[in-house]
């Protein structure tokens, strides 16, 4: 984990701390899921938050303009508190790791399935709810299609990977007969 990351998850776990704490963690969840929204739908935000040539009283007038009025009172601390710290620009690392936290929460694990061919949606639902079943948890898969597997699919959940490819039986029968 890089050095930035690590900042991002102490202060995304500061703040999920806090709001579970205050037992706001919905709303406060809900805000940062808009905020993270605006940082990836505008990039002069993106600009700003990174940008400390701005002097400190200009960039703290427009982080009120542009959050005191519409987010949680804690994450509007939060975010004044980031501010003064110089860790505004973490701000787009810290949505993201609370999300990531709240999922763990709800025992939700992201995977990725990658097929030969396009599937459709009820058939990656299906898939993530059987790998949900043999976890225990709610999986939420992302497909996407890879021709270089030749057929089947390559699932990964976390660290595991099921590979099911046409390329990987190739490989294990060529590896098989090198050996043998």
């Amino acid at each position: 984990m890089k050095l930035r990351s690590r900042a991002a998850h102490r202060y995304a776990a500061a703040l999920h701390d806090l709001a579970r704490g205050a037992h706001a963690l919905e709303a406060v969840s809900a805000d940062v899921a808009k905020v993270s929204a605006l940082l990836s739908e505008s990039g002069e935000l993106r600009e700003f938050v990174r940008n400390y040539l701005i002097p400190s009283q200009l960039r703290a007038g427009a982080v009120a303009a542009l959050f005191r009025d519409w987010v949680h009172p804690l994450v509007w601390r939060f975010l004044r508190f980031i501010e003064s710290k110089h860790r505004f620009g973490l701000l787009a690392e810290m949505c993201a790791e609370f999300q990531n936290l709240e999922e763990i929460r709800k025992g939700i694990v992201r995977g990725r399935l990658d097929s030969a061919f396009a599937l459709s949606p009820d058939t990656v639902d299906h898939m993530a709810v059987q790998v949900g079943r043999r976890m225990g948890k709610q999986v939420l898969l992302e497909m996407t299609e890879n021709p270089d597997l030749l057929g089947g699919c390559r699932l990964q959940v976390g660290d595991t990977v099921y590979d099911y490819s046409l390329a990987a039986r190739l490989r294990l029968v060529r590896q098989t007969m090198m050996a043998g």
